[in-house]
């Protein structure tokens, strides 16, 4: 846990952290428990205040409050902040929150943490939603100017941030996750190999996974699960080869029973949790540049990086000859080198203290 220099009040903002579906939760969720147990932490949940309706959603954005910011909730935090010294805002589109925060407390230190470049994202999912964009961007603006610290998942987001803002980020921290206790299975692949693809059902997801049962599967002598919050209700193309399970409470069995992982995703920001959730499980992993962006990994022990369907369908066809076990050795020990809490916390500790 992370043990701030002197005595640190700390209000966390967040959206939600208790949904184990959302790769945005539990990054939340990792910078509350970096926290909680050596300092005194407010946790200030925006879903639970937030009147959820078609008019309030458009009157919060017309007032430049964006995904669960209400002028009810922007109030409550405010009084939050009178006995606060650190606020930590784990989304860069609450940059609205840090000017607010900012103007009437200049002495607390505000963190916002960038899931993503949000502008960029919203640009693949809603590219016809010019007013969302232009709040989202407004809002990163805002973020960058009023935060004393800004942090990133990876130097891509860096950059762009860099690029679009005129603002450098003051970290670099990756995903990452508890080094629990997982029961392994080593046995070797199966005849034919089962894939996984693990995901919620949402643009960047099926927008993929549709592709690769298009373009892909047909060439391939594997069997497809699919598994993730939603997907059994995302009209997927029937096939002999698929099994859509859905949301599934505890992944490790059916993540120890596959024989590779497939991410066969072209767009988003950030860094995929579900990626370093394969890796954390000593997963054989076969997708894109996306999939793999921001993991320090070597490709080529991991399984292959792909970004055309004759990639995959050799990487795939070829992975019986070069990968016999279910479990790799090597993505297992780049997870605890890189990508356990123990490392990132340590990360979080000496920028928080600087």
């Amino acid at each position: 846990m992370i043990k701030l220099e002197g005595m640190s009040s700390i209000l966390m903002v967040f959206r939600n952290i208790e949904d184990k579906s959302s790769g945005a939760s539990q990054f939340s969720l990792r910078n509350y428990n970096a926290l909680r147990c050596s300092n005194s932490v407010v946790c200030f949940n925006l879903l639970d205040h937030y009147e959820i309706s078609i008019l309030s959603k458009r009157i919060n954005l017309f007032f430049g409050r964006y995904y669960a910011l209400s002028r009810e909730n922007e109030q409550k935090i405010l009084e939050l902040c009178k006995n606060t010294d650190i606020v930590c805002i784990n989304a860069s589109f609450y940059g609205k929150l840090s000017k607010k925060i900012k103007q009437l407390f200049p002495k607390i230190k505000v963190i916002t943490f960038f899931q993503n470049c949000e502008y960029k994202y919203i640009k693949h999912e809603q590219p016809y939603n010019l007013i969302a964009q232009y709040v989202i961007k407004k809002n990163e603006e805002w973020a960058c100017k009023y935060s004393d610290k800004i942090i990133v998942l990876n130097e891509r987001d860096k950059f762009i941030i860099q690029k679009l803002y005129g603002r450098i980020a003051d970290a670099i921290i990756p995903i990452s996750f508890p080094n629990k206790q997982i029961k392994f299975n080593k046995s070797e692949i199966g005849s034919p190999p089962t894939a996984l693809f693990l995901g919620s059902n949402f643009f960047a997801n099926i927008h993929g996974i549709k592709w690769f049962m298009k373009k892909v599967l047909p060439f391939v002598n594997i069997k497809l699960k699919i598994v993730g919050k939603d997907m059994d209700k995302a009209n997927l193309p029937k096939n002999d080869k698929l099994e859509v399970i859905g949301y599934i409470e505890n992944l490790d069995e059916c993540m120890q029973n596959t024989d590779f992982m497939v991410f066969p995703i072209f767009k988003g920001s950030g860094m995929k949790v579900k990626t370093c959730e394969a890796l954390m499980h000593g997963k054989n992993i076969i997708g894109t540049r996306e999939a793999f962006q921001g993991y320090d990994v070597d490709i080529e022990k991991v399984g292959a990086c792909c970004e055309t369907a004759e990639e995959f369908i050799r990487a795939i066809n070829e992975f019986p000859s070069k990968f016999s076990n279910k479990f790799n050795e090597y993505s297992r020990s780049v997870f605890l080198e890189k990508y356990t809490n123990d490392v990132t916390f340590k990360q979080l500790t000496e920028v928080l203290n600087r």
